[in-house]
């Protein structure tokens, strides 16, 4: 099969393998990693970097814990704090990040000492019921009561059920009935939950979860989700509630979107207020985080129970109520830190929601990721193969580009995340593939050619065919092409008169300068035959100059063999006269042969006829014979007309010609010489035989071939004294 065909294959199939885990939503868990660092690189590289003045954390740090004890505290003191924030710094709502589930038995002594001190502005109701007042859980219950605060709880997965205990406190109320389309849907789904006390519950219209069942395979938070069931009834989380009680909500719809038969159905938004807040299936949101830890305003929890905290910063804020100390561990995982305050994230979540800054990924995501990986896998299987490795790398990195500029658009204009991971790794893939069976089917290719060629054209162009392939220039085909004999008169001759070793090194001093000569000119060397050399030009490589680069070719070596003369007088060998034979023409090139041997070569009637002109130079007796086709390609040459014949194997006649050298560059008396024979060649033609013989006899036999001036002189003196009636001009050769 061609290498390319089997490379464009393999791409096609690997970009069918690749598609399969996408539809399924089953894909390996390198790959999903690798969209998860994506996923992070995007959201750092879009931070919003400023800090939300509307959401504020009090934060029970490590200055708190100093001057109010360590946590968890007496409710009372929890009391008071809530007092402090909406009775002294006039927040708008407060949401607690953590859970009161198991009852505070204790008498208030923080309440007692606030009384002491005359701290403590009591009513007279509140007086006397002095004694309920002083338990911490019912001070809490009192704080609460009527205001908008927004109690925290998690859900449990697992844990309690090995205690043979399903709930622990109060359940929140749900925030959306029971629809029937959400049974199925894929919405974490609770086995149990710790719940506040039912007098803390009781006292709020709100409460949310802060435990987080989506958190992503290498454990960091990137989603959240805003609901979960229990017991068949939906929860929202901690975000979502504060979101509620800050609008006066108490309940939430789910929007649902059913698929082209109307019947699977699918949680796409979760609607507070009109607001609507985009959702994945299981019901996540993507967390919007605005910077690292510190994207909000923190209060010391201590600072606001003393009031010396800044009532600017809490005058009409969201308030969450959270830990940051170590030793309380609610640090998370997250793009931004390995130690991320976990209430941090529900600011974040409330403030996407607030800015409706919240990226999503909508179901058709899936079929935009599908388009990528397709026309990616188009793109490298059926282009690249064709393009050399610059190119090819250039059309990669431009289409890279492509798609990480689009995915940054929708990011970024669109809020729209669209998975590049899988795509990048099938366009890196393939790159990496087809580059690397390139560079192996590259490298057969010059071992074959440099087999097929290397002894016959010269080293650049075999590495030029190398950008080409091999296959595709051994393989038959017709070609316009310029071929070349030659061959050294009377060679049997000298042969027979030197011994093996003196005719090996005549035939070594001629051939090598002529194959030199050849290369130079871009030829390719067919075969010697014995002495005789056969060239072609216009082959494997196209060339549309090949009549001029052959003819070239067969000056320079004429000029060449006196060189050649020299050399073999000066070690005593005999010299040497070579006759050249070149015509242009349609003929057929390729890998031929049998089984057992093969040559790359050319057939054909042009063929033959270049041959048959070499056999006809000593006839004549010039030294190189061309074609009329040949002559017609090349008109800054001047040629000298000599014949029209009839070779062996053609019956229409052939023109000959002479090639003298380039116009621009001959001597006036040989164009002189050149014009008086084609005057003596028309009177020929027109049987004025007295006149054809006078301009014979000015011409220069050291210009004209004296052979050539006698063949004519008889030729017109045998049809003064026998005219034929069939004579036509035109002689015929019937020999080779």
């Amino acid at each position: 099969m061609n290498q390319r065909k089997i490379r464009i294959l393999f791409g096609l199939v690997v970009t069918l393998l690749v598609l399969i885990p996408v539809l399924t939503g089953n894909r390996p868990l390198l790959l999903e990693r690798f969209e998860l660092d994506l996923y992070d690189l995007r959201l750092q590289q879009t931070l919003v970097n400023e800090p939300d003045p509307r959401i504020v954390i009090v934060d029970v740090d490590e200055k708190t814990m100093v001057h109010e004890g360590r946590w968890p505290w007496s409710r009372d003191k929890v009391g008071a704090l809530v007092d402090q924030l909406f009775d002294q710094y006039g927040v708008a709502i407060v949401g607690f990040d953590v859970v009161f589930s198991e009852p505070d038995t204790q008498l208030s002594q923080y309440t007692l000492q606030q009384i002491s001190e005359g701290k403590a502005d009591l009513s007279l109701k509140e007086l006397l019921n002095l004694s309920t007042y002083l338990y911490p859980d019912q001070r809490f219950a009192s704080a609460i009561d009527a205001r908008p605060v927004v109690l925290g709880f998690p859900f449990d997965h697992g844990t309690l059920v090995k205690t043979n205990t399903k709930q622990v406190g109060a359940v929140a109320a749900p925030v959306t009935p029971a629809i029937e389309q959400m049974q199925d849907l894929p919405i974490p789904t609770a086995q149990g939950m710790i719940g506040n006390l039912p007098l803390l519950q009781a006292r709020t219209l709100w409460s949310g979860f802060f435990d987080n069942p989506s958190v992503d395979t290498d454990g960091v938070y990137r989603r959240v989700p805003l609901l979960q069931r229990y017991q068949d009834q939906y929860y929202p989380s901690l975000s979502l509630a504060m979101m509620m009680a800050l609008f006066g909500e108490t309940e939430v719809t789910p929007v649902l979107e059913a698929d082209a038969s109307g019947e699977l159905f699918a949680i796409t938004a979760v609607d507070v207020a009109g607001i609507p807040i985009p959702v994945d299936e299981r019901s996540n949101v993507l967390v919007p985080y605005r910077g690292e830890q510190g994207s909000f305003p923190y209060v010391s929890a201590t600072d606001v129970l003393r009031g010396t905290a800044d009532p600017a910063t809490l005058d009409g804020a969201i308030v969450l109520v959270g830990t940051t100390a170590a030793g309380l561990f609610d640090l998370r995982v997250t793009p931004m830190s390995n130690r991320y305050p976990g209430v941090e994230v529900h600011a974040n979540i409330l403030s996407g929601m607030l800015d409706e800054r919240i990226r999503h990924q909508p179901d058709y995501t899936v079929a935009v990721e599908l388009v990528q990986l397709l026309i990616s896998g188009l793109l490298m299987s059926l282009l690249i193969p064709r393009l050399s490795v610059t190119r090819g790398a250039i059309l990669t990195t431009i289409w890279v580009s492509m798609l990480v500029v689009f995915n940054f658009y929708a990011w970024t204009e669109l809020m729209w995340v669209i998975p590049l991971g899988y795509t990048l790794a099938l366009v890196v893939l393939l790159f990496i593939f087809q580059q690397t069976t390139g560079y192996f089917f590259e490298t057969r290719n010059r071992m074959q050619l440099a087999n097929v060629f290397g002894q016959y054209i010269p080293p650049e162009i075999v590495d030029e065919l190398n950008t080409e392939g091999a296959e595709a220039q051994l393989q038959g085909e017709s070609r316009d092409m310029t071929v070349f004999f030659s061959d050294i008169r009377g060679f049997t001759g000298l042969s027979e008169s030197l011994t093996p070793q003196q005719l090996t090194r005549m035939i070594n001093v001629y051939l090598t300068p002529m194959t030199q000569v050849i290369h130079g000119h871009r030829g390719t060397v067919d075969k010697y035959i014995g002495d005789a050399i056969m060239a072609f030009w216009g082959a494997p490589l196209t060339n549309p100059e090949h009549p001029r680069h052959a003819l070239d070719a067969a000056m320079q070596m004429q000029a060449e063999i006196r060189n050649v003369n020299n050399l073999l007088r000066s070690e005593g060998l005999p010299e040497i006269e070579v006759g050249m034979g070149l015509n242009t023409g349609e003929m057929n090139v390729g890998n031929m042969g049998s089984s057992f041997r093969m040559a790359y070569t050319v057939m054909g009637d042009a063929v033959n006829l270049a041959s048959r002109l070499e056999s006809l130079t000593k006839f004549f007796g010039v030294p190189v014979l061309v074609s009329g086709e040949l002559a017609e390609r090349i008109p800054e040459y001047r040629f000298m007309e000599l014949d029209r014949a009839r070779v062996k194997g053609r019956a229409e006649p052939v023109v000959l010609y002479q090639p003298l050298g380039v116009a621009a560059e001959l001597d006036a008396a040989v164009l002189a010489q050149a014009d008086q024979f084609e005057v003596m060649l028309a009177d020929y033609r027109a049987q004025r035989w007295e006149e054809a013989l006078a301009v014979l006899d000015t011409l220069d036999a050291e210009v004209i071939s004296g052979v050539l001036i006698e063949l004519y002189r008889d030729r017109i003196e045998q049809q003064m004294c026998a005219p034929s009636e069939e004579w036509d001009g035109v002689h015929n050769h019937d020999s080779k």
